[in-house]
C-alpha cells in the first residue's frame, strides 16, 4: 500500500483530537484502512483506483481530492450516515437532488463542479464524486469589493435556481425545529455537557428566534456562502464550492446565514474572518441592491435577528470546544456575540 498516501489521510486525522467523522463514516480511525476504502470505491464507481492525493479534510463529512490511476483527478465527498444527524442533507434523496442541481448548474456555465458519479454506498454513509475544479485565488472576504462580489453572486445564484423544473422539495435548511438549537452540525460540539458558562449565549441565541418571523416565499440557494468556498479571478467568481448546503427557505432567512459568516475561511488563520455588525449590515445593503429591491420592514428584523442567532450558534460551538476560556480573541463567535449582540438588538427594535 502506498505509504505516502496514507500519510496524507493520516496528516488529515491529526488535524483534529479524534477521528471522529472517519469513526463514523468508515468504521475505522486507521490511515490504511480508510485508503483501502477509498481505492476500491474508486475502482467500482469509476473504473480506475487512487494513484496519488491531491488533498483530503475531515469537517461534517470527508472530502478526498485525487489523482487517479488513468489521469483523471476527482474528488470523492463522504458523508456522514443519514441516521447521525437528520438535520444535515445526507440521505440518498437529497443528495442526488444536490448533484442534479450541480449538473443543471454546469451545463448552463455556472461555476460548480460537475457531479460524476453517486450518492453511492461507502463505508457507513454515501459517497458522491465530483469533477476536480482548479484555478481562482482565495480573498479577503471583508474587503468591501469581494464583500459585493460575495453578495451580488448570491443574489444572482438565488435568480438563477428559481428556473430549476425538477423537485428538490426534499433539501431543507440546517436550523430549525421547535428546540433552541438543532443537534450541532459536528459531534466535536457537546451542548449538554457545556451548559455552564454559555448561559448569556443561549439568553442571545433565545431573544433571536424569538424575533425571527420569516413568512417570504421559501427559495432555493447556497446556505454555506461564504469567501471559503469561493475562488475568484479578479472580481469574478471562477469557482464555488460546498453545495451539499443547498436549501429551500424564506429569502430573508437565507441572506442572514451568509451575512453573519460571508468574510469567514477557516484555512486562513492570519486573516480576521468574523464580520463586525457594521460589516453584516453593508453585506444586506449590498445584497438588496444586486437583487433590485430592499426587504420589507419585516423581513429585514427577521433578517438581523436570524443574523444574531447565527451568531449565537457560532459562539455556543466555540464555547462547547473550549469551555473554560473566559476572555476570548478579537475574531471569535464569543467575541463578536458579546460586543455586537445588543447593537444588533436596538437596530432590529428601531425597524420600523
Amino acid at each position: 500500500m502506498p505509504n505516502d498516501l496514507v500519510a496524507v489521510i493520516q496528516a488529515a486525522i491529526d488535524d483534529w483530537e479524534s477521528p471522529i467523522v472517519e469513526l463514523d463514516i468508515f468504521g475505522t480511525g486507521r490511515a490504511d484502512e480508510i485508503f483501502a476504502v477509498m481505492d476500491e470505491f474508486c475502482c467500482q464507481h469509476l473504473g480506475s483506483g487512487i494513484a496519488g492525493y491531491v488533498f483530503q479534510k475531515s469537517s461534517i463529512g470527508s472530502a478526498h481530492g485525487v489523482r487517479l490511476r488513468d489521469g483523471r483527478k476527482v474528488v470523492v465527498k463522504a458523508r456522514l450516515p443519514a441516521s447521525a444527524n437528520r438535520g444535515l442533507n445526507s440521505d440518498a434523496s437529497s443528495l442526488s437532488a444536490v448533484c442534479r442541481v450541480m449538473g443543471w448548474l454546469h451545463e448552463r456555465g455556472y461555476p460548480c463542479a460537475l457531479p460524476i458519479a453517486g450518492p453511492a454506498p461507502l463505508g457507513l454513509g454515501l459517497a458522491t464524486v465530483e469533477g476536480f475544479l482548479e484555478g481562482g485565488h482565495r480573498v479577503d472576504g471583508l474587503d468591501p469589493k469581494y464583500r459585493k462580489a460575495m453578495a451580488v453572486g448570491l443574489a444572482d445564484l438565488v435568480e438563477t435556481l428559481r428556473s430549476v423544473d425538477f423537485d428538490t422539495s426534499c433539501l431543507k435548511p440546517f436550523f430549525g425545529g421547535k428546540t433552541l438549537y438543532p443537534q450541532p452540525h459536528s459531534k466535536l460540539f457537546d451542548f449538554e455537557r457545556t451548559t455552564a458558562g454559555a448561559e448569556w449565549i443561549d439568553a442571545f441565541a433565545a431573544r433571536a428566534r424569538a424575533l425571527e418571523k420569516h413568512e417570504g416565499l421559501p427559495v432555493l440557494g447556497h446556505c454555506d456562502w461564504r469567501v471559503e468556498h469561493v475562488l475568484f479571478d479578479g472580481d469574478e467568481i471562477v469557482a464555488t464550492y460546498d453545495w451539499d448546503s443547498l436549501a429551500w427557505m424564506p429569502e430573508a432567512k437565507l441572506v442572514a446565514g451568509t451575512a453573519y459568516s460571508f468574510s469567514a475561511d477557516w484555512t486562513d488563520a492570519d486573516r480576521p474572518n468574523l464580520p463586525r455588525a457594521a460589516d453584516i449590515q453593508a453585506f444586506i445593503a449590498d445584497y438588496e441592491q444586486a437583487r433590485g429591491r430592499p426587504f420589507s420592514n419585516d423581513e429585514r428584523r427577521s433578517l438581523l435577528a436570524s443574523c444574531l442567532y447565527g451568531l449565537a450558534y457560532g459562539a455556543r460551538c466555540s464555547h462547547a470546544l473550549r469551555p473554560e476560556i473566559g476572555h476570548w480573541p478579537e475574531d471569535s463567535f464569543p467575541f463578536v456575540l458579546r460586543e455586537d449582540g445588543e447593537s444588533l438588538l436596538r437596530v432590529i427594535e428601531m425597524t420600523d
